[in-house]
């Protein structure tokens, strides 16, 4: 017969058993999410699709659908406006991509806030104006702030975290986000996620709208 002691023991290993295999299922099924979304338009098997819409408002106070886009190609990427340099840089990267591409207007822009109290459509506007971006292919947006954090993160699976005070260089510094950018095509189907700072996935991201660009031409 075991002792006390000794089922105790057996016990304890049990549980450290149970608590390791939850673990490891867990893990699996977010490696398993985080690979479908870097496979992207890689894998057929993976297909994500702008299957729904939510209502927005521009930098001049219009009104604005993602589903006003079907037949276009086009990108979509977070920005506030407050942003200490990040979100300037990506509109930049992004702006001297559109000047390589010929696009026969059928490339678009979205930059959708992450700060939708504070950005509102002047805030936005003076954003675009300052640097340069004015353009009828480039939306600014912003929305009710609940309902557009969780649609960019349910739709595009870009999300941002507000940045613990002790850890900001300034008082602009208010998010962290990763400054991904999201390819949709004239279908809207998701084709991928690029980072347009690292050149390597910057250049894939050019050789895939070209590559979307020219479906979308063949559809038309």
């Amino acid at each position: 017969m075991m002792s006390k002691e000794t089922k105790i023991v057996y016990g304890l290993g049990a549980m450290t058993v149970l608590v390791m295999v939850a673990y490891l299922v867990l893990w699996r099924i977010s490696s398993a999410h985080v690979t479908a979304v870097n496979k992207g338009k890689d894998d057929p098997q993976v297909e994500r699709v702008v299957d729904r819409d939510i209502e927005l408002v521009d930098a001049n106070g219009e009104k604005r659908r993602f589903s006003d886009l079907k037949g276009k190609v086009w990108l979509v990427s977070h920005v506030f406006t407050r942003c200490p340099g990040q979100c300037a840089g990506v509109s930049a990267a992004l702006d001297e991509l559109l000047a390589k591409v010929n696009d026969d207007g059928l490339l678009h822009m979205v930059s959708v806030s992450l700060d939708p109290v504070h950005d509102r459509p002047a805030q936005l506007n003076q954003f675009a104006q300052k640097h340069g971006l004015v353009r009828d292919n480039w939306w600014f947006v912003t929305g009710e702030a609940q309902a557009l954090d969780n649609y960019m993160k349910e739709v595009f699976w870009l999300s941002a975290q507000e940045r613990p005070e002790s850890q900001r260089n300034n008082v602009n510094d208010l998010f962290t986000h990763e400054p991904r950018v999201v390819l949709v095509d004239h279908m809207m189907r998701i084709r991928g996620w690029y980072y347009p700072f690292d050149p390597a996935s910057a250049g894939l991201l050019e050789k895939a709208i070209n590559e979307t660009l020219d479906a979308a031409r063949k559809s038309a």
